[in-house]
């Protein structure tokens, strides 16, 4: 094998606000499963962080950006890792870079113990019988089957984390029919400690899949409304 083979393609990190659109056959647009389980949920928490950035005179979206990175930048890493890619980090500085690879291998020993093999990576599905779409983080296949892996850069796991994996798992399935997921966890990233890795394994995801119809039909209602 030549050694140009034996490169790795290096992959920048891009940053994006942009949201996935996602289409019925029939070209109709719905909403993403991300936006659904926010529906109704206390956003007092937020309200208040917000609030206590700014009397301490810190822009709270400057905050917020700066947050996320670490955790972001795991994913990334995580990413490029399952995608045979190298993740190229070298815009951000050491202090990140070191705890992204924190984090990072945190999440190796994870996959490795659970003897994961990637299935899909980044996966964006729509679902036709309730007109909702979403992007599924991971696919893995270990000796029970196929597990769906949903990873968050959070301090907590909040419940709209939950509806969220109930509404990517009928996403995979109805689409799936013939291999369906077996295992579903949440795995969270701290946003500052890097060592802050937890993995929530999720059984019976039907009370989550029913609030997220209630969540449908409240954002229905929504745009139903006149202008």
């Amino acid at each position: 094998m030549k050694q140009a083979e034996l490169i790795k393609e290096k992959v920048k990190f891009q940053k994006t606000d942009a949201h996935d659109t996602y289409k019925l056959k029939d070209g109709t647009r719905v909403p993403g499963a991300s936006t659904i389980a926010k529906i109704g949920d206390d956003p007092s928490a937020l309200i208040y962080w917000s609030w206590d950035l700014g009397r301490q005179g810190i822009d709270y979206k400057k905050a917020r950006d700066q947050a996320a990175d670490i955790g972001t930048l795991a994913h990334f890493l995580i990413q490029c890792h399952l995608r045979g890619q190298v993740a190229d980090l070298s815009e951000f500085s050491k202090a990140d870079q070191d705890k992204a690879e924190t984090a990072f291998i945190k999440f190796l020993e994870f996959w490795d113990a659970e003897k994961f093999q990637p299935v899909a990576i980044e996966t964006p599905l729509v679902s036709e019988q309730w007109r909702y779409g979403g992007t599924l983080d991971l696919i893995a296949h270990d000796a029970d089957g196929l597990a769906l892996l949903d990873w968050k850069t959070s301090k907590a796991i909040y419940r709209p984390y939950l509806v969220q994996v109930a509404m990517y798992q009928q996403l995979w399935n109805e689409n799936n029919p013939k291999q369906l997921i077996r295992r579903r966890a949440i795995c969270r990233i701290g946003k500052d400690d890097a060592m802050d890795l937890e993995v929530r394994w999720l059984s019976d995801m039907s009370p989550y899949f029913e609030a997220a119809k209630a969540q449908l039909a409240l954002y229905r209602a929504f745009q139903a409304l006149p202008k």
